[in-house]
């Protein structure tokens, strides 16, 4: 039986009707399927944004000091005869056996205890170096004393064979037999040593030393801080009280050296305080004098110096808070950063307990700016000492921080999965209505460009930029042309945002995309990777293409006038394709070169030719 006209309309309605439910459910799922795309993209970009700020942290607070490399440069500076020299290519040249020798070869033994290595070297022969410079059973009595009727006996060390014993020498060889645990040597006398070094001491409470002829026989901090050390290492080891004529003598002497107007002390009686070591002088011949434990001798330092006053005073006239150290003097036009001076005042803030009024993160940093790769820092053995006392005592690990891990991009929907509903939504309402056809393929054109565009910078976005480097993947695979990558990233670009704004930050942003894409061929590939990291693809290029290009563009980003007269630099990693890589090899490595131009200063170029060579790379960064 034939429908009727009525039963076609109804029909053809009804059909219309569900070929628009149809084509309503179709674009329904491409849009969830393109949410779903979009959505995965933007939680993968601030895994990578967030990836980007741990790498930043990471860089900024992995401090470690490795021991093993340290232990080996001072181990190569022994000689056979026990003593340490400053350069081992004049290991046996006899001018390296000095008045300095006995003070440098305590600074090594001293960083060698430290860091448990003292079995690394020869102690004996160390040992036999010391005891030839002893004096035993020596003709001397104090200056302006009586001749005593029963002479008390006094031993003590030179700086070399049959020179004058002094002070300083003495406690050089006393806190090196001490690392060494061999001042029980029978052919030692530690009372006849403590005769000696007490018998400097000055009514006025201070010591003198032979070692120091510039100022006679008159009292010095210098040589107070000496006699100190010695006279604690021998009041340690035989266990016998300081009288009370001698810390009394100490402390007066102290604290008549304060000065009243600059807070610190002084060098000498009526001298103002200039030089920071003084201060540490001032605490070390409290803390050395003071009889009992480390809190007793704690607490005596607290009782007699103005910890608070004193801190106060090295802050103000010796940091120097852009760098991160202390300088030793106090005159502007000779203040600058000294490794000793920083070492001395941490080492007096760390025993009373006052290492939370430093930046400590700041001094850490500086002492790593000193570290060479054989593992000397300040290029001698004192300031090495300085640079491992500083570190061990502000706790610096001597192992890196764990790298952060780079997020892996999560499995998601296939990009065409939405262009296909829309597809066969269009092709569902042409049949109904040739109109709607026509809105949905402007729909479906407006998505299909912001998919690829970065909205920001105008740039093409990361989706886009791997489509189109997979194209150019399949060319090289199949042809062999020369494929490269530059990858850069904006310099110290935080701070941007961070003192002038974001919206600032994202003008900058804007103008950098300018300055590039002027400078860019027309089938270069230019594309935002994220936050201030971007990315060039060089169909036909090899890494030196690559590299001049790259050079190129560094210098006209450095050479450009930004808002506000804002300067930018960038760091660039090249790298060229390479048979058997695949494209997460080659933008690691890439990734890899800009980290280390990073690492390397900023604002400069590190081209890659290898894996080897990325991994290399890897392991300085850390």
């Amino acid at each position: 039986m034939p429908f009727t006209r009525s039963q076609l309309r109804t029909a053809v309605f009804q059909v219309n009707r569900i070929l628009l439910l149809l084509a309503g459910m179709l674009v329904a799922l491409a849009v969830f399927f393109q949410w779903k795309i979009a959505d995965d993209a933007l939680r993968y970009s601030r895994l990578q944004t967030e990836y980007q700020q741990a790498m930043e942290d990471y860089r900024e607070r992995n401090i470690y000091y490795t021991p093993a490399t340290t232990v080996q440069w001072i181990v190569s500076r022994q000689n056979p005869a026990g003593y340490f020299v400053p350069n081992p290519d004049m290991l046996f040249e006899p001018s390296q056996l000095n008045d300095s020798t006995l003070r440098g070869t305590r600074y090594a033994i001293s960083t060698l205890r430290d860091l448990d290595a003292l079995q690394s070297i020869n102690r004996q022969a160390v040992a036999s170096y010391v005891m030839s410079l002893y004096q035993a059973d020596m003709d001397w009595h104090p200056p302006d004393a009586p001749e005593p009727e029963a002479h008390p006996g006094y031993a003590g060390f030179a700086t070399l064979p049959g020179e004058t014993a002094g002070v300083r020498p003495t406690m050089d060889a006393l806190i090196i037999l001490a690392a060494l645990e061999m001042l029980d040597d029978p052919r030692l006398n530690l009372e006849h040593i403590w005769n000696f070094i007490a018998g400097h001491q000055n009514a006025d409470g201070g010591f003198w030393d032979e070692h120091y002829p510039e100022f006679g026989q008159g009292s010095s901090m210098k040589a107070t801080s000496f006699a100190a050390r010695a006279l604690g290492i021998l009041h340690r080891h035989l266990k016998r009280p300081f009288s009370t004529k001698l810390t009394d003598g100490v402390r007066r002497f102290v604290r008549d050296l304060e000065d009243p107007d600059h807070g610190g002390y002084g060098a000498r009686p009526g001298e103002p305080a200039t030089d920071s070591y003084n201060s540490f002088r001032a605490f070390i011949s409290v803390m050395g004098t003071s009889n009992g434990d480390g809190a007793e001798q704690r607490r005596s330092v607290m009782e007699n110096l103005d910890m608070d006053r004193l801190v106060a005073s090295l802050l103000d006239d010796y940091y120097l808070a852009d760098i991160g150290a202390f300088s030793r003097f106090r005159e502007a036009k000779r203040k600058k950063p000294s490794l000793k001076a920083t070492h001395l005042i941490v080492w007096m803030l760390a025993e009373v307990g006052y290492l939370g009024h430093l930046d400590t993160h700041a001094i850490s940093k500086y002492v790593m700016t000193l570290r060479a790769a054989n593992g000397q820092y300040g290029g001698d053995i004192y300031t090495t000492y300085s640079a491992i006392g500083l570190l061990r005592k502000l706790g610096v690990p001597t192992e890196p921080l764990p790298v952060p891990l780079k997020p892996q991009k999560p499995a998601s929907i296939p990009g065409y999965v939405p262009a296909v509903f829309f597809v066969a939504a269009l092709l569902v309402l042409l049949v109904g209505h040739q109109v709607k056809k026509m809105e949905l393929q402007n729909i479906n054109r407006a998505l299909s460009i912001q998919a690829s565009i970065d909205g920001l910078t105008g740039a093409y976005n990361r989706q886009k930029f791997e489509v189109l480097l997979k194209e150019q993947y399949h060319n090289f695979v199949h042809h062999r042309h020369p494929v490269s990558v530059v990858m850069f990233d904006v310099d110290n670009f935080k701070s941007i945002n961070d003192e002038r704004g974001h919206l600032f930050g994202d003008e900058i942003l804007k103008e950098i995309t300018a300055v590039i894409r002027e400078a860019l061929r027309g089938a270069d590939v230019f594309a935002r990777w994220g936050g201030e990291e971007f990315i060039i693809l060089l169909p036909e290029t090899d890494r030196v293409g690559a590299y001049q290009l790259a050079e190129k563009l560094r210098q006209l980003l450095a050479d450009s006038n930004f808002p506000e007269g804002q300067k930018v630099t960038a760091s660039f990693g090249v790298t060229e394709l390479l048979e058997g890589d695949d494209t997460d090899d080659f933008i690691e490595r890439a990734d890899m070169a800009m980290l280390f131009a990073k690492a390397q200063g900023k604002n400069r170029v590190v081209s890659v030719v290898s894996d080897v060579q990325a991994e290399l790379m890897s392991t300085s960064c850390a």
